[in-house]
C-alpha cells in the first residue's frame, strides 16, 4: 500500500471541478478509497444524488429502496437495471411476493446487476451497490449504496422517507 500523505489529499481535491471543504470524516474516506478512479468526483455525485432524491416520496414500485439504488446506477451511466420492476407492484406486500418468487432480494439485485453490466466485487468501494442484512431472512434484505463509511439505505420512516446509513454485513455486492 501507498503511503498516503496531505499532500496526495490535496491533488486529489484540486483535480475535482469543486474544491469541497474536507472534514475529518471525508479525509478518511479519501485514504481508504485513494484508489479508486475519480473518488472525488463520484463523493460529489453521490453527495448531489442523496440530497436531490432525498425530498422525493418513497413509492412502491416507483422509489422504494431498491428502485431508488437502481437510479443510483443510472445516474453513473448504466442502464436502468430494474426496468422490468418498475411499476410491477404497488405495495410492500407485493413487492416482496415478487422477490419471493425469485429467492431473495440478493438473487433479485445479483440478476438486475448482471443486465445492467455490474460486476461483482468482495471489497466495498466507494458508490458501489449491495444487498444488506440477514442472509436467512428475505424480509430483512434491503439495497443499499456505500458512502465510504457505511451502507446508506432509502428508508420510510414515520417521519418520511430518508436516506439512513446502515453497518452492515453485505449479502452481494456490484461496481458502479
Amino acid at each position: 500500500m501507498t503511503n498516503w500523505t496531505r499532500h496526495d489529499t490535496r491533488a486529489l481535491i484540486e483535480a475535482a471541478e469543486e474544491r469541497p471543504r474536507m472534514s475529518r470524516k471525508v479525509v478518511r474516506i479519501v485514504r481508504r478509497h485513494h484508489g479508486e478512479d475519480r473518488l472525488v468526483e463520484r463523493m460529489a455525485l453521490l453527495e448531489d444524488f442523496i440530497r436531490q432524491t432525498h425530498a422525493r416520496p418513497f413509492v412502491w414500485g416507483a422509489s422504494d429502496c431498491s428502485l431508488m439504488v437502481a437510479d443510483w446506477c443510472v445516474e453513473n451511466g448504466h442502464g436502468d437495471p430494474a426496468d422490468a420492476w418498475r411499476g410491477t407492484y404497488a405495495t410492500e406486500s407485493e413487492c416482496r411476493a415478487l422477490i419471493a418468487e425469485r429467492g431473495d432480494l440478493a438473487a433479485v439485485v445479483a440478476g438486475c446487476a448482471s443486465v445492467a453490466g455490474l460486476k461483482p466485487i468482495v471489497e466495498p468501494e466507494f458508490g458501489c451497490v449491495a444487498v444488506i442484512g440477514s442472509p436467512h431472512r428475505a424480509d430483512r434484505q434491503w439495497s443499499a449504496i456505500w458512502n465510504g463509511r457505511r451502507w446508506v439505505v432509502r428508508w420510510l420512516s414515520a417521519a418520511g422517507p430518508m436516506w439512513s446509513p446502515f453497518v452492515a454485513k453485505p449479502l452481494g455486492m456490484w461496481r458502479v
